[in-house]
């Protein structure tokens, strides 16, 4: 009798198991059909020019936003503006070199764009 309660257990387990992996494995499956969220540089600026044809061509070849916030800055956002645009202009430029710097359509605060 003992015997057919831990081969039970065993088989209950086992099917337990391989269920949460299928669960596991459609979940995966789920996070990496998401969308991307879309990269954005920050800029400080009196006018949101997001939909000026230079800044829309920019977006759609690169798959990089501009983000305008308002040029009155504090120091917290500043330094995240730092930041952010730093690490995104590093990851542009070991995909595409310095080629896309020549497209961008304003100056970034935190990032070099000398040729």
């Amino acid at each position: 009798m003992n015997k057919y309660v831990l081969i039970i257990a065993l088989l209950t387990l086992q099917l337990s198991y391989g269920q949460n992996q299928e669960q596991q494995a459609t979940q995966q499956n789920i996070e990496n059909t998401k969308p991307k969220a879309l990269a954005s540089f920050i800029v400080f600026s009196i006018t949101d020019q997001s939909n000026a044809e230079e800044y829309l061509k920019f977006k759609e070849k690169y798959n990089v936003n501009i983000k305008f916030e308002s040029c009155a800055v504090d120091v917290s956002l500043f330094s995240k503006a730092k930041k952010n645009n730093k690490e995104l202009a590093n990851l542009l430029t070991e995909q595409y070199g310095t080629a896309w710097m020549e497209e961008l359509p304003c100056g970034l605060v935190g990032v070099d764009l000398e040729k």
